[in-house]
């Protein structure tokens, strides 16, 4: 499958930025395969960027010569590897811009590759994708002369949370289900679909799940594909909810790191019970689950209080997150008792029932 281009969007205003996302869309429609980044992303092939503010003139002056700029100005700018585009910018204007770009730029470096490649390449390429003029993508590939990247290299850089503290299976699990996104993940001969659109995991063996999980994330082809090209692709596969891949990846891979931006000090409360049942019981995660369905705890009193390792909350917090179990805006004054006080809570609810059977 060809290797995504990246876009950057830099300093772009609301507007500017949906034009450019219903672009990305219609030429991914076309069949040029490109990947929108996060804001203010440095790592794009192509960077858009509105230079009539600080921040875009500043990474426009910081950016790398061989990086590709799309420049939105007022002001008529020129350089290496620079596009200059008036603003404003309509859809249409966007979508023929960016096909002319993108087409070159994928032709540059087909050219590229094919010089740096020997002749006899013996590799064995990504499992096809359909797209939706029935070509497969590893057609468009061979057309384009491009190649699958080495297994060494990680193909997607951006796709996860921004300021992730570790970039990992998990991560990419979690970003398909929060940006409703599909991926296909290839180790060897074995892959995974992912349709993080409709919580599914397509795959052509129950075993190939546990083989992408154990393999060294850096080894892993990973390539995010449209939903139409899931959903031929995975007819034939068996499915599987992502739900339960994702609960595995975060108790096994997060390497007791919190998720960013979330705090151990914050109190937050489990919003419903796990499915131990699908997702492998263990005594802690029973434990700690009864804790924080019972009352709004910060997951530093939730380790006091349950006596587990610093790692274990972490992981099961993580996991109980990314399939939606945690609510985060709970606070103690939820259930009018202070968190971390739970025998005092447990000793004035029997208190009561003694004193209501009159034993009291």
């Amino acid at each position: 499958m060809p290797k995504p281009l990246r876009i950057s969007p830099i300093a772009l205003d609301p507007t500017n930025r949906k034009v450019l996302k219903v672009a990305v869309d219609l030429i991914n429609d076309d069949g040029i395969v490109s990947l929108l980044l996060p804001d203010n992303s440095p790592h794009g092939h192509l960077l858009v960027i509105d230079a009539d503010n600080d921040i875009g003139q500043q990474v426009l002056e910081e950016s790398r010569d061989g990086q590709v700029k799309l420049v939105l100005s007022e002001e008529r700018r020129e350089g290496k590897n620079l596009i200059w585009q008036e603003p404003p910018v309509r859809v249409t204007d966007m979508q023929e811009l960016l096909t002319r770009i993108c087409l070159r730029m994928k032709a540059t470096f087909a050219t590229q590759e094919a010089i740096s490649e020997p002749s006899d390449n013996s590799k064995s390429a990504a499992a096809p994708t359909s797209t939706e003029n029935g070509e497969t993508a590893s057609t468009q590939a061979t057309e384009a002369a491009t190649e699958t990247p080495p297994a060494s290299t990680s193909v997607i850089e951006d796709t996860q949370e921004p300021a992730a503290p570790s970039k990992n299976l998990f991560h990419i699990l979690l970003s398909a289900r929060q940006q409703k996104a599909c991926y296909q993940i290839r180790f060897d001969n074995t892959w995974l679909l992912i349709g993080g659109h409709n919580g599914t995991v397509a795959s052509k063996d129950e075993a190939d799940a546990k083989i992408i999980m154990t393999a060294p994330f850096k080894k892993l082809y990973i390539e995010q594909i449209d939903i139409v090209a899931f959903a031929k692709n995975a007819q034939a596969m068996s499915i599987s909810t992502l739900d339960s891949l994702l609960w595995q990846a975060g108790v096994d891979y997060s390497d007791g790191r919190l998720l960013e931006g979330h705090d151990m000090a914050q109190p937050v409360r489990l919003k419903a019970w796990p499915n131990f049942t699908r997702n492998g019981f263990r005594q802690s995660h029973f434990k700690l689950a009864a804790i924080m369905a019972r009352q709004p705890i910060s997951l530093k009193e939730l380790r006091k209080e349950a006596g587990v390792a610093r790692d274990e909350v972490v992981s099961f917090y993580n996991a109980a997150y990314a399939v939606g179990l945690i609510d985060r805006t709970a606070t103690t004054s939820d259930s009018g008792l202070q968190y971390g006080k739970p025998r005092t809570r447990r000793k004035g609810l029997l208190s009561m029932l003694a004193r209501k059977l009159g034993f009291r």
